[in-house]
């Protein structure tokens, strides 16, 4: 009983993060839900149990189940960050991503200028050559370019902000793949992986954090994620 009603869970929760679903509606009764999807009505019970927990519906006795506020949504939790970035129609999504990106990652990149150890330099410039190495890869790129944020990210030893971004580990992996898929797609048919540029606007990061230099490293993460996010409105508002 527990795989089919996780298995429920997965499927309630897809309809409501694409908008099958929305914001204020009610859901089916119990015993219709049993019905259309050919499970028990205990099942369903336990489904609606894990979609409440992720906040992403509450019961009434009077009113009966309806959808929640998307404000309201536990959004770091990684089965609803999953449905998320896998709904096509969520462009919005990878937006909003990028802004808390731009929130995070620039301070980020100052602390980690200031609090880097000798052994966190090593790993950081590690991190950038396997960068460098997968320059024509898409998907070896996005796997890289995460691992050396990451990098950065540990080494600002900020417990709040690492286990912030930590908790999108998988969005944030994605969301990379699919703005790579996006630029080919809207913008550019001849892209295959990212440019020299890019690479030098990473190295750039690497360089200051390296160097020590707080104002420097905040400045170039800061430069690199609106480069991005100016790409993806430019595909995704325009």
């Amino acid at each position: 009983m527990q795989n089919r009603s996780e298995e429920l869970v997965h499927e309630l929760g897809r309809k409501i993060v694409n908008g099958e679903y929305l914001p204020g509606e009610i859901l089916p009764k119990a015993e219709v839900l049993s019905e259309m999807h050919g499970v028990s009505r205990t099942v369903v019970r336990e489904a609606l149990k894990g979609l409440a927990t992720r906040k992403l519906i509450r019961s009434n006795q009077r009113s009966g189940t309806s959808v929640l506020p998307r404000a309201m949504w536990q959004w770091w939790d990684i089965d609803v960050l999953t449905w998320i970035i896998e709904d096509e129609n969520n462009s919005d999504f990878i937006l909003h991503l990028t802004d808390v990106r731009l929130g995070l990652e620039p301070m980020a990149a100052a602390l980690a200028a200031k609090r880097a150890t000798d052994q966190d330099h090593v790993k950081i410039k590690a991190c950038f050559e396997k960068l460098e190495q997968s320059v024509g890869d898409e998907r070896a790129w996005a796997k890289a370019d995460f691992e050396f944020h990451q990098s950065i990210l540990h080494a600002s030893y900020n417990d709040l902000m690492i286990g912030t971004i930590q908790s999108l580990h998988k969005a944030l992996i994605i969301s990379r793949e699919k703005t790579f898929h996006a630029v080919k797609e809207y913008a550019d048919p001849t892209f295959d992986s990212p440019t020299k540029e890019v690479l030098d606007r990473h190295r750039a990061i690497y360089e200051a954090v390296l160097a020590r230099d707080e104002d420097l490293a905040r400045q170039k993460m800061t430069d690199l994620i609106l480069r991005v996010k100016r790409l993806l409105e430019e595909i995704y508002v325009s």
